[in-house]
């Protein structure tokens, strides 16, 4: 049997949907040869997976916004999935470009197995061609969301007040909106950078990832240098320059992650690099952060996007001396994470084969 997963944005979802979906569907069927699709720097973190046979890789410039183009650019992607033949096609994507392209697959012929749009081709393009269809259709997820998997009307924000009982987002998407019934495992096998762990030189270790999608941790700097001061070894690189392997060695080096809700948060999970989280406007139960930065507003989580009160995010003004004293005290009851790849390097050394 061939199967195709799709997820292509944003490179959270990919560690946070995808690694785990990949496993899901291996446990179903063990002898599968699986593939992917997915987008950008997405496909550098499935290529750490050996549960993936092939990646079909959409760069870019294939991923155009003025919607013409991207009605050529999905027919030929969607070309690409029919000509592989595949036996089971599952798009786990909730943008509107990956459910165009199982649109165009399905319309095909190809029996696509989760989200699509709710328009047939020939009726967006006519709703294009007449100015029916409303900018907004494109942006929004419940205006053009058809799907196969049996509760994804339930994928609405803010679906945490609704469903308390789910922790954490993959678990919620997967599992309920999916029905992906089982325990998710984004974990990837990466060693920790020697290079870090050297540079620490016995101090723990820290990393500062303080910009995400309209949201930004303005102290930074003073965070940084305070951390310093206090014995920490504080590193941050996370704006795309370096290889998705490299940064996931260093944060298997790191034994915190300081951040604001972003990708990054999820690159930490897959190798086991706790987190503190600074939420802002986001309810931090959904996100699964190891721990969490008090509140310091009182419409703190809010859920939005964009600050209702047109301010500019104060509940992102967490000073630099709660996050270290959090730091601190999470830090006290952890082994250091260079202590802990020891170990698991002499565990293996001891089982390996002589």
């Amino acid at each position: 049997m061939r199967i195709l997963l799709i997820r292509m944005m944003g490179l959270g979802d990919v560690a946070a949907i995808l690694v785990p979906a990949v496993r899901l569907i291996r446990r179903r069927h063990p002898e599968a040869r699986i593939d992917v699709m997915t987008f950008a720097a997405g496909s550098e973190l499935m290529a750490l997976m050996p549960e993936v046979a092939d990646i079909l890789h959409v760069a870019p410039e294939q991923w155009p916004d003025p919607i013409e183009p991207a009605l050529h650019s999905a027919s030929a992607l969607a070309c690409t999935i029919i000509a592989r033949s595949y036996d089971r096609v599952i798009n786990f994507d909730t943008w509107f470009f990956p459910c165009l392209i199982a649109q165009f697959a399905r319309e095909c012929g190809v029996a696509i197995e989760g989200n699509h749009l709710n328009l047939a081709i020939p009726a967006l393009v006519d709703g294009l061609a007449t100015g029916r269809l409303p900018a907004a259709y494109f942006r929004h997820s419940d205006l053009f969301i058809a799907s196969t998997f049996p509760n994804i009307s339930d994928w609405k924000l803010p679906w945490w007040d609704r469903f308390p009982d789910w922790p954490r987002y993959p678990d919620f998407y997967l599992s309920h909106c999916c029905g992906l019934a089982g325990p998710l495992d984004m974990s990837l096998a990466v060693a920790a950078d020697p290079d870090l762990i050297a540079a620490a030189a016995g101090r723990p270790v820290v990393s500062i990832s303080a910009s995400g999608r309209r949201l930004h941790y303005r102290g930074q700097a003073a965070l940084t240098a305070a951390l310093t001061q206090a014995g920490f070894h504080v590193w941050s690189q996370f704006d795309g320059s370096a290889p998705i392997a490299a940064t996931l060695a260093r944060l298997r080096a790191t034994d915190l992650l300081i951040t604001v809700p972003t990708s990054t948060q999820w690159l930490a999970r897959t190798v086991g690099c706790p987190t503190l989280l600074v939420p802002g406007s986001q309810p931090p139960p959904h996100l699964g952060a190891d721990v969490v930065a008090d509140p310091v507003i009182e419409c703190q989580y809010c859920g939005s996007m964009t600050c209702p009160k047109a301010l500019d995010y104060p509940c992102l003004a967490v000073p630099a001396a709660a996050l270290i004293a959090k730091a601190e005290a999470f830090l006290a009851e952890r082994p250091r994470r260079a202590d802990a790849v020891a170990a698991e390097h002499s565990a293996a050394d001891e089982v390996r084969p002589k």
